[in-house]
């Protein structure tokens, strides 16, 4: 049975865009007598196994509840790894990315939900890892569902970076459109760890470059 699990968790893996999710396994054996002789039965539980297509993997979710110097270089190079199917992320340098694992946390909003309000203080900038946001003026957001064409993000895109690099207030309402996954940098974390030393020299390289 463990050998069959394994050759399917194999064979998944080659999935792209596909997260698995382990499950408690479920084996049953079974005896029982069938004109005086004994026989096995075992069973497969298709539930072993769940397919979260597009959703950050629950094993992911559990290590960004921890704080960030309670991780291990495994864990954020696991979350590295997965983060590589959020483009605003992987467009970072490498070691930008792994500074952004070590700290990011897991937060999911429902519909309408505002994440930043306008004028504002920048707290904490955000990577969209499934759903969709609109950028408003209003400071509820409520426009971007009577706005026929509104301003829209959507998964792998990042947003709030410069307002919490610059100590600026926001200058738009960000609100959810649809039940939304978003990976998070606050602030403290933010400097504690010179993500912002980090950040700044992205920038200029990048400035530079096309410059």
């Amino acid at each position: 049975m463990n050998r069959v699990c394994k050759i399917f968790r194999k064979g998944l893996m080659g999935f792209k865009g596909f997260q698995l999710i382990h499950m408690t396994a479920q084996e049953s054996l079974t005896f029982g007598m069938e004109e005086d002789k004994k026989y096995t039965k075992l069973s497969f539980d298709h539930n072993e196994f769940k397919i979260r297509k597009d959703h950050f993997p629950l094993k992911a979710i559990q290590i960004t509840k921890k704080k960030p110097e309670w991780r291990t270089e495994k864990e954020i190079k696991l979350l590295r790894n997965w983060l590589q199917f959020v483009e605003s992320y992987r467009k970072y340098s490498l070691n930008l990315q792994l500074l952004l694992a070590k700290v990011i946390r897991f937060e999911r909003f429902g519909r309408r939900r505002v994440i930043i309000k306008k004028g504002h203080c920048g707290n904490s900038f955000y990577f969209i890892y499934f759903g969709t946001v609109a950028i408003t003026e209003d400071e509820d957001g409520s426009s971007a569902f009577t706005d026929p064409d509104p301003t829209l993000l959507r998964k792998g895109a990042g947003f709030g970076e410069v307002a919490l690099l610059k100590d600026r207030r926001r200058i738009a309402t960000v609100v959810c459109m649809e039940d939304t996954e978003l990976l998070v940098v606050d602030k403290e974390d933010f400097f504690a760890n010179k993500l912002d030393e980090e950040l700044q020299k992205e920038f200029q390289y990048r400035f530079s470059f096309f410059k």
